[in-house]
């Protein structure tokens, strides 16, 4: 024998034994298992007759609580026997700012990124570029005689050649939620590993039903298999929410940084989307950098290609990377293996179809290896790729 549930409502109660089975005083033929309660607010789950609609629990301080899908929660009983310390009490702790990295998301705005993420030697981010054929694509399909250029629907096309995969996921979680809840589970399922995206379905389903009204969240759980981890992100995000600042970093962080890709390149593009609230021009111009939002302006003002439009002969992303090149070119010479990598990895980026994602990912890697000299070529790298910064 554990201990006995009191029912005070029905004026009954049970006997609970410590392979989980109750069996009620004067009726040993009512009978039954309890469950530990996946959602992780109770401690275990009472057997009844329609548990996703009308459910009982005995709750972390002993109380016996009744959960119905239309009137709520009420106090019905209580519980007198052994209860473990709740292993979800304090899961999470406010991440940390004191290093004060974080990403220039506009002129004079710093967004700051938490301690213990940035690696000071891999700080950079990956460049947004593509050429004048898609450029001109782009601005095709969003231009109309009658109304003229739709500059949303022109970047966010931009976007989609410039950017990969895993950027434009991110870019789309912010656009397509409606509140930090809906945005922090698409991020967490998006960045995760397939036991994340699992549990974000799963809360997806019942933040859809219930909100932010943890209190019904064991009801909605009450078919489900007890899962820790999933306990765990539940309690991540219902602590934060009594703060009022329900994030994807604060859920990941409490959950576990490992599981997810945390890379320098991922840490910019995040930011930039939080700040931008999913607008494309301001995302381009925060997650591409200076240069790109300068391209991007051309575009509007005189239009693809030529002399003067954006991506044509004289596109300021592409003078950016070459005078990387020369710069380069003067502190190595240009045989040098790092020179000839940048200025050849250079020529595909801005001859070749679009997007590359090795010839990005070269540009970054080579960028995180040359901003250690501090010179002009650590300069000329800053200008033109995107980066982790120190805000002094």
């Amino acid at each position: 024998m554990m201990g006995r549930i009191f029912d005070h409502v029905r004026q009954q109660s049970f006997v609970l034994f410590d392979n989980g089975l109750i069996i009620q005083d004067g009726n040993p033929m009512n009978r039954g298992f309890v469950q530990r309660d996946p959602s992780g607010f109770m401690y275990i789950r009472i057997p009844a007759v329609n548990p996703i609609d009308n459910a009982y629990f005995v709750a972390w301080d002993k109380n016996v609580v009744e959960i119905n899908r239309y009137t709520g929660t009420a106090i019905v009983g209580h519980y007198e026997g052994f209860i473990p310390v709740n292993p979800y009490n304090a899961a999470y702790h406010a991440p940390s700012y004191n290093q004060n990295y974080g990403i220039e998301t506009s002129p004079g705005n710093f967004a700051r990124i938490p301690d213990g993420i940035v690696d000071e030697n891999k700080s950079f981010g990956d460049i947004m570029i593509t050429n004048e054929a898609k450029a001109q694509e782009c601005y095709q399909s969003a231009y109309s005689p009658s109304t003229g250029l739709d500059r949303e629907k022109f970047t966010m096309c931009m976007i989609q050649n410039m950017a990969g995969k895993k950027e434009l996921e991110i870019l789309n979680c912010v656009r397509n939620s409606n509140t930090p809840e809906e945005q922090t589970l698409c991020l967490f399922g998006k960045l995760g590993g397939s036991k994340e995206k699992e549990i974000a379905q799963k809360i997806s389903e019942c933040y859809a039903n219930y909100g932010n009204d943890w209190s019904k969240y064991p009801l909605c759980m009450s078919s489900s298999v007890n899962d820790p981890t999933l306990s765990k992100v539940l309690a991540c995000m219902e602590q934060q929410s009594k703060s009022g600042n329900v994030t994807f970093m604060g859920t990941a962080m409490c959950y576990g940084l490992k599981e997810f890709d945390m890379n320098a390149e991922t840490q910019i593009i995040l930011q930039c989307a939080a700040a931008s609230g999913g607008e494309p021009y301001t995302f381009a111009g925060c997650a591409g950098g200076q240069l790109l939002a300068r391209e991007l302006d051309k575009c509007f003002t005189n239009g693809v290609g030529g002399d003067s439009g954006c991506f044509g002969k004289n596109n300021d992303i592409v003078k950016g990377l070459k005078a990387i090149g020369d710069a380069l070119n003067v502190k190595f010479g240009p045989n040098n293996d790092i020179t000839k990598l940048w200025n050849n990895t250079v020529s595909d980026i801005t001859n070749g179809p679009g997007y590359n994602h090795e010839a990005v990912k070269a540009i970054r890697n080579i960028s995180n290896e040359v901003d250690k000299t501090a010179d002009n070529v650590s300069k000329a790298v800053r200008k033109a790729v995107p980066k982790i910064k120190i805000k002094w």
